[in-house]
């Protein structure tokens, strides 16, 4: 798939931008806080229909409206894949003084109106920022992220089991401290542990199922990005006990059963913390460099490099999945990296129907300008197209 057309009004800092992308390779040069960035989130928005940076929609409208009557941002795009045509419209409404108005986003996808949930994955995309080592530095809150975004772009029920998961959670966590203050009896919880398991279980097949996928794909692409240096393990780590090879469970009724049977056996201890102990809110993702964990004894550069594998592995997971390419989206990435590693990336996506990659330092990816079929400069809040050399 590729998007052909994308508009943005009042985004970030944008207040009005209309863009024919191209086929291909597409590239935006600017200097730092220009809205390059601000660019690859909003595709990444309506792909997601999640903000990669926003910790709150009104962050999203731009600052000059955010005291008016009614401050929204609209991003709207229009999409060729193989399964149709796609028209699609996000409007995030921001704060307002207003009962009437209800912040959020609305949505309409083919012009009619629909959840954000529904709406998530009609676009595909990957994006890879420079903050992507911390999917193998940082905390295992962001490997799960990583996860979570990816597999809810191809799963409808996988999102759907993560929204009663989120749902469920904290009602069954107030319960534990209310049994803890001797408020409510444990035999309460019996509802509780059955529809977290249930929604956990769902969760944890296909997160055990994505991996499957992605950890050969990631050792090819850190073997062939390291020359053959280096080598890339991934492990999935369930929040419910030890698990060896030989007794993972096979579909999301297993998993349900562990973890149920987990939540009976820790039910003690989680009154005595008054929290749950155990489900995918505490899975982790074990990666490992030349066999040593890479977060502890992996360089930058070897960290970067594990980052990298991964978002290509992910790139292949979605293809694979859609039986259609995801729109890649690259944000101020191949400048860090060395003529080699850019090349191998490029060589990558050639295959892939749309490309479209950030830089302030165009001298240093001189090979991208070759190859963008389409080239723009984007300063101040504002676009447009670059025709020359």
């Amino acid at each position: 798939m590729f998007i052909f057309s994308l508009q943005m009004a009042n985004y970030r800092n944008y207040a009005r931008v209309g863009l024919k992308l191209d086929r291909g390779l597409n590239l935006f040069v600017g200097d730092n806080a220009q809205g390059k960035s601000n660019l690859l989130e909003a595709i990444y928005l309506l792909s997601t229909m999640r903000s990669s940076r926003a910790s709150t929609d009104a962050d999203l409208v731009r600052r000059d409206i955010l005291n008016s009557e009614f401050p929204v941002a609209r991003l709207a795009c229009e999409v060729d894949r193989s399964a149709g045509n796609l028209q699609l419209e996000v409007a995030v409404v921001g704060r307002t003084t207003d009962p009437s108005h209800r912040a959020g986003k609305r949505v309409r996808v083919n012009g009619v109106a629909k959840r954000a949930s529904e709406a998530v994955g009609q676009l595909a995309a990957v994006l890879f920022t420079t903050l992507d080592i911390e999917i193998v530095a940082g905390p295992p809150l962001l490997r799960r992220r990583y996860l979570d975004m990816m597999i809810s772009q191809v799963d409808r029920g996988y999102l759907r089991a993560m929204q009663r998961y989120a749902k469920v959670l904290p009602q069954r966590n107030s319960l534990l401290k209310r049994i803890q203050n001797r408020e409510a009896s444990a035999t309460e919880l019996n509802f509780w542990d059955q529809e977290l398991a249930h929604a956990g279980g769902i969760i944890m097949q296909a997160r055990a199922d994505a991996l499957g996928h992605l950890v050969p794909q990631a050792a090819f692409q850190m073997e062939r990005l390291s020359d053959g240096m280096e080598t890339i393990e991934i492990t999935y780590k369930p929040a419910i006990g030890h698990l060896d090879d030989l007794d993972c469970p096979i579909d999301d009724t297993e998993w349900t059963a562990r973890m149920l049977k987990a939540l009976t056996t820790l039910r003690s201890r989680e009154i005595g913390a008054g929290a749950t102990l155990v489900g995918p809110h505490r899975d982790d993702i074990l990666v490992e460099i030349d066999g040593m964990p890479a977060d502890s004894f992996a360089s930058r550069a070897q960290q970067r490099t594990a980052a990298l594998s991964m978002r290509l592995a992910e790139a292949s997971y979605l293809r694979k999945a859609l039986g259609d390419d995801p729109v890649v989206l690259l944000d101020d990435v191949l400048s860090e990296l060395d003529a080699r590693r850019r090349r191998g990336v490029l060589e990558f996506f050639d295959s892939f129907q749309q490309t479209i990659v950030t830089t302030a330092e165009p001298d240093r990816v001189r090979e991208v300008m070759t190859r963008a079929s389409g080239r723009f400069v984007v300063v101040a809040g504002t676009i447009t197209r670059f025709e020359g050399e």
